[in-house]
């Protein structure tokens, strides 16, 4: 550690130096605390954040950070001061700033609120950090808590870990992370702009949730949305990685929708894309919809390791008879749950609601 903080000229910080820490919120991988630090003739609003077994992880760990840094040209991403170490626990704590504007889902109250122009100018903020991980190499992998975080992580075979509501359905079916992953956690923050609510919070955030997601349930389309930012929502989400736009697509139709009154070379202004801007002016502030404000007890918003693995979800999904497989498991209840889960769907439109402090706890 002291080697890695010299050779990457890092800032040790003595935990005397900071006051008032106080406890934050609690994840998978550790502990975050709010505290007030003393720097630069003021005092700055830190964040200081306890990772679990670091000890054992210490080189993994600091391959995550040597990325971080490399991802610090983006404003969109929370700037990294250094390291402490904390006095009564002996772990290495990381230092960050604090985003005092706090998360992007305590904030949908005051984005659901605002009008196209502004929400755009937000979504554009996001995916071009987003785009600014994908050019360096990276994937998010955990697009909600603010850090640029690499596909290798601290967990083993089939174990699931995350939000579910924004998890791709292939990475809840085990597969590797990739920038498309990345995108379909997007497309459920631009959900959120149009709804004012996580995705799937009146659901129990469970294996039945998961598997519903990978036979292609997705959050309930808004009503008075724009018809072009539906599609590429819808885009985004789509079940066949290979069908999601890149970072760059999405960062440059989002550039020209705001973009585009302003700019009168644009080509086909005249046409779709005016169709389009006139979309965005047309609709009205606001949500009326009738979505379930109030959370599910078992809606998880911060990443956390599953009680099921992805070796259970794919067994489920590739039987031909739920009710023998889970019988012969003894696990009768279990199916019958999913199967009246299932039932009370049939005549639903496949669509309802959704897993980013996460891409949904994009940091504003």
């Amino acid at each position: 550690m002291d080697n890695f903080i010299f050779e990457r000229k890092l800032k040790w910080i003595p935990y005397d130096k900071f006051k008032n820490v106080e406890y934050l919120d609690k994840g998978g991988f550790g502990t975050i605390y709010k505290a007030i630090w003393f720097y630069d003739n003021k005092d700055n609003e830190v964040i200081l954040k306890l990772h679990n077994d670091l000890s054992e992880n210490l080189n993994e760990f600091l391959n995550e950070w040597k990325y971080h840094e490399s991802c610090l040209s983006s404003y969109d991403i929370v700037y990294f001061y250094g390291f402490t170490k904390d006095p009564d626990t002996l772990k290495y704590m990381v230092v960050m700033d604090y985003a005092n504007k706090g998360n992007l889902r305590g904030n949908l109250t005051r984005i659901i609120k605002s009008d196209w122009n502004q929400k755009l100018y937000m979504l554009f903020e996001i995916i071009s950090g987003l785009d600014d991980i994908h050019e360096q190499g990276l994937i998010h992998c955990d697009f909600h808590d603010g850090l640029c975080k690499p596909v290798k992580s601290f967990l083993k075979k089939y174990d699931i870990y995350g939000v579910i509501p924004f998890m791709a359905p292939e990475v809840l079916r085990g597969k590797s992370y990739t920038p498309a992953s990345d995108i379909y956690s997007f497309s459920m923050i631009m959900w959120e702009f149009t709804s004012g609510i996580p995705p799937f919070n009146n659901r129990a955030h469970n294996i039945q949730l998961s598997l519903s997601i990978c036979k292609g349930e997705r959050p309930e389309i808004i009503e008075n949305t724009p018809q072009c930012y539906v599609d590429l929502m819808k885009k985004c989400w789509d079940e066949n990685p290979l069908k999601r736009p890149s970072s760059k697509e999405v960062l440059n139709i989002i550039k020209n929708w705001i973009a585009s009154p302003y700019n009168v070379k644009v080509k086909d202004f005249n046409g779709k894309l005016k169709y389009y801007i006139m979309e965005f002016i047309n609709a009205p502030i606001g949500n009326d919809n009738n979505l379930a404000t109030e959370s599910h007890s078992q809606a998880y918003y911060t990443s956390r390791l599953l009680d099921f693995t992805s070796k259970q979800l794919n067994e489920i999904l590739e039987s031909r008879d739920l009710l023998v497989y889970y019988s012969s498991r003894s696990t009768s209840g279990i199916v019958n749950e999913i199967l009246e889960s299932e039932d009370s769907q049939a005549n639903v439109k496949v669509n309802k609601m959704l897993v980013c402090k996460d891409l949904d706890d994009c940091l504003i």
